[in-house]
């Protein structure tokens, strides 16, 4: 029966973990995040690290590979956003320069 156990995890890690991997490509071939939260990236890169301390402190080897794999997705992305972020500040910045 663990051996069960084990494979479930391993699914469900798979499943939780790669659900990210839709957007981070759409996020490479696009650019595109306007769309997407701040908020929520922030949190679940925060929630992904958090796990894979969890794991690494448990020695589980599922909880951390589905957890380093995630945070790359989740980071990935949410550096865009953070830079697509950065951008539109500047833009607005130099629009409000313009009609000074």
């Amino acid at each position: 029966m663990d051996n069960f156990y084990f494979i479930l995890g391993i699914v469900a890690a798979c499943c939780t973990t790669f659900s990210f991997l839709p957007q981070a490509l759409r996020v490479w071939r696009t650019r595109e995040v306007e769309q997407l939260s701040i908020a929520t990236l922030s949190l679940m890169l925060v929630g992904v690290i958090l796990w894979l301390i969890y794991g690494i402190f448990r020695d589980d080897i599922v909880i951390i590979g589905a957890n380093v794999v995630a945070m790359f997705f989740v980071a990935y992305i949410w550096s865009v956003k953070v830079s697509d972020m950065r951008e539109k500040r500047k833009e607005d910045d130099h629009h409000n320069e313009a009609i000074m």
